[in-house]
């Protein structure tokens, strides 16, 4: 069993133990469509489809954002390869490779440990050897690559050079053409690595409608591919964008136009900056705002943002009060302002925003074109240092680590007892003595073992600090300041004997002069975690019981899922035989609450869930009814029933944040939902008192709702109530399908 641990010890749990900005645009086209999409859950990643199902269940430490061409580069448990759809190694990659871009006719930049980057094919094999600074992908035509003395060239999708390695500078092929610079000079090679233009620009464009804008002693111009000017009669004072959609823009007379492919001005443009085309849009700039405006110069999105990004697939990006939102090109806002990145991706069907980090990590948030969540990633519940950690956070630390903790480790309240002995009659004395409590860690892959005390404020690097180190493979310890354990801090005085478990007593000397030897006694008491933690984690396998909230998603206690590595779901729809993988999404440690969210690719999601979660405050002697999955050892795996009233509305020693019920409750009703009269769910079971009869405790749901409110998951809760004013009989055939047996294994 395990013991709840904000609890008394004459408390038993019941759970049964059985045997900035952040940018993902990585070269995406409009309209491209990417067959599966990149998620993460809890600390792995899977990939959805379009819709939001789960094509492949999350098992990889780390995936690319999407597939294309049906491969995908993804690394899990030390393994680094290609994947197929399946989510299957078709190609092991070496370990030096740490990253591989999208794939685009066949082959895809790769980067390896130390930064280098390559070209490797969908097979795994090379094409550009790892050997450069950097490589970008140039659409169908090939690859812009940088040596590490910074010169650049250009490679085609067989690892040939078009143009070689020696130059300050090219881009991309536009129109069959690419700008070539060295020497401070521009011209243009055509993509057999041929010159079609001299270089004798002093600065130079890519080519769009088959002009391009060039400079040469400090007039700018626009030339055809022939080398020849294109207007030799149209007055401007400069260019400000290149050709798109045969439109450009130009400054005449201290105001911008817009002028078409013939050099003809079409339209003043009230603004004081603008950008070139794309997709038939252009964002211009106002007195500080941005707005867009179309080919003939209307305005479309009046200028009133911070940013604009450019127009993808109809849509673009936009800040406002620095949050960043999506915009259609009416000016329509599909997704409020409200993130903190400022790049999106129009893959086909779907957007992305990355949101604030969580636990280090960028969770993403996937819509389609209504601005509808098709996907929210939902990163671990993982614990983090925060800078001042308490008590509590020393809890959640050990409750992180509980499957892999030594028994030395944990949360003590220790008494220090200082003793002065006399050197000449051993007359002992004693100096006072305190109390604290003390956080043993054991030092990641070592031996040392350290000690903090525990403040309300105290952080982890400044605290008052002792090393454990064990003396060979014997159950003694040396504690000491600082530095190695020399053998003379081998002797009693400094040795900590594990007799116990949970107890131990140490005796330091702490100095001395000629007539007194100066002594602290140190009297362990592990208070976190409980005997009951370690053996739940050590039998392996455990279950509870939840309850389902929203599609997907369910509730059960904290102390049923801690320590689990994997959490199956049976029960849901009445199904009693088929397991669902489940993931802690999150959770709240003090009051004793997870929430569990379905991630397989076999769940087609609940029913409508026939009752609600209760606003309303029951009463002393309020009917009420439990469904769980009690000892499913020996009472089997079917959900069980029981019934009781309200006999307090504070729990264990008085604690406002529960009910204490009469329902009778047994391991594994832990979790379960709390129902009142009306079918509402109105607490969560999580305790009952090994010394009293009938009592036991359920925690209320104004916690849940609390829960809900600061996790970020976008649970929405229904307030549909279907059960309402039918006998009890009935009120449990229809909610018994969302009461799920929770089974859980640390292994």
């Amino acid at each position: 069993m395990k013991t709840k641990h904000i609890l008394h010890s004459l408390m038993i749990a019941i759970c049964v133990i059985a045997v900035t900005s952040c940018s993902y645009n990585n070269g995406d086209k409009s309209g491209e469509s990417h067959e599966l999409y990149r998620i993460y859950v809890g600390d792995k990643y899977g990939f959805m489809n379009e819709k939001g199902e789960i094509v492949i269940e999350p098992q990889f430490d780390m995936a690319f954002f999407y597939f294309s061409e049906g491969v995908c580069f993804a690394q899990m448990g030390g393994r680094s390869g290609l994947i197929n759809e399946n989510g299957e190694y078709i190609a092991d990659l070496d370990k030096d490779i740490s990253w591989v871009m999208q794939f685009s006719n066949g082959d895809a930049v790769c980067q390896t440990i130390d930064g280098k980057e390559g070209v490797i094919n969908s097979s795994g094999a090379t094409i550009v050897p790892a050997i450069y600074q950097q490589i970008t992908a140039d659409g169908e035509s090939g690859y812009i690559v940088e040596d590490t003395n910074g010169n650049m060239g250009y490679i085609n999708h067989k690892g040939e050079f078009i143009v070689p390695c020696k130059y300050d500078a090219v881009n991309g092929f536009n129109e069959g053409l690419m700008v070539v610079a060295t020497s401070n000079k521009c011209g243009y090679v055509d993509t057999l690595g041929n010159w079609a233009i001299d270089t004798i620009y002093d600065d130079a464009r890519a080519f769009g409608n088959g002009l391009a804008r060039v400079n040469m002693d400090g007039r700018w111009t626009f030339i055809d591919q022939s080398n020849r000017e294109a207007f030799t009669n149209l007055e401007y004072s400069d260019i400000l964008t290149g050709f798109a959609n045969n439109r450009a823009f130009v400054r005449y007379n201290d105001a911008i136009w817009l002028i078409d492919r013939k050099g003809r001005k079409l339209k003043r443009i009230e603004a004081d900056t603008i950008d070139g085309f794309r997709e038939g849009f252009a964002t211009f700039v106002k007195n500080g705002r941005r707005g867009k405006l179309d080919t003939n110069g209307i305005v479309t999105i009046q200028p009133k943002y911070e940013k604009l990004g450019g127009v993808t697939g109809g849509y673009a990006t936009f800040q406002q009060n620095g949050k960043f939102g999506i915009i259609d090109t009416t000016g329509k806002i599909i997704i409020d302002a409200v993130h903190n990145c400022n790049t999106a991706l129009w893959n086909g069907y779907t957007l992305l925003i990355g949101q604030d980090t969580i636990n280090g990590e960028w969770p993403i948030t996937y819509y389609d074109r209504k601005g509808n969540v098709v996907w929210k990633d939902m990163p671990s519940n993982k614990f983090s240092w925060p800078t001042k950690p308490t008590k509590e956070d020393y809890k959640a630390y050990f409750d992180s680590k509980l499957s892999e903790l030594d028994p030395i480790e944990g949360l003590y309240y220790v008494t220090f007892n200082y003793i002065a002995v006399d050197r000449d009659n051993d007359h002992q004395s004693s100096n006072g003595s305190n109390s604290d409590f003390l956080a043993v860690i054991r030092t990641p892959n070592t031996d040392e073992y350290l000690a903090y005390v525990v403040k309300e404020e105290v952080s982890p690097y400044s605290a008052w600090v002792k090393k454990f180190v064990q003396i060979g493979e014997s159950n003694a310890y040396a504690i000491v300041n600082s530095g190695a354990v020399e053998k003379s801090t081998w002797s009693e005085d400094g040795k900590l004997i594990l007799d116990e478990r949970y107890k131990f007593e140490l005796t330091l000397r702490t100095g001395g002069n000629n007539w007194y030897n100066w002594y602290v006694n140190c009297e362990f008491i592990k208070s976190y975690p409980s005997v009951a933690d370690y053996e739940q984690v050590q039998m392996a396998e455990w279950s509870g019981t939840g309850f389902a909230i929203a599609d997907g998603y369910i509730v059960t206690n904290n102390h049923v899922v801690n320590g689990a590595k994997s959490i199956s779901v049976k029960g849901v729809n009445g199904d009693e035989k088929t397991s669902y993988k489940g993931y802690v999404v999150a959770s709240d440690r003090q009051h004793d609450i997870a929430i569990i969210k379905i991630v397989d690719k076999k769940f087609k999601g609940f029913e409508t869930i026939p009752y609600c979660i209760g606003k309303t405050i029951p009463e002393m002697g309020d009917d009420v009814f439990v469904l769980g999955y009690p000892l499913t050892t020996t009472m089997g795996k079917e959900v069980k029933l029981t019934n009781g009233i309200i006999s307090a509305t504070t729990g264990f020693k008085g604690d406002e944040s529960m009910y204490q019920i009469t329902a009778a409750l047994q391991p594994g009703n832990s979790g379960g939902p709390l129902f009142d009269n009306d079918g509402n769910v109105i607490g969560i079971v999580c305790a009952k008192h090994v010394d009293a009869e009938n009592a036991n405790y359920a925690i209320k749901v104004s916690y849940l709702y609390s829960l809900i409110n600061s996790s970020g998951l976008g649970i929405s809760l229904s307030d549909n109530n279907k059960v309402k004013g039918k006998s009890l009989s009935k009120k449990v055939r229809q909610v018994k399908n969302y009461v799920y047996l929770i089974e859980c294994n640390s292994h």
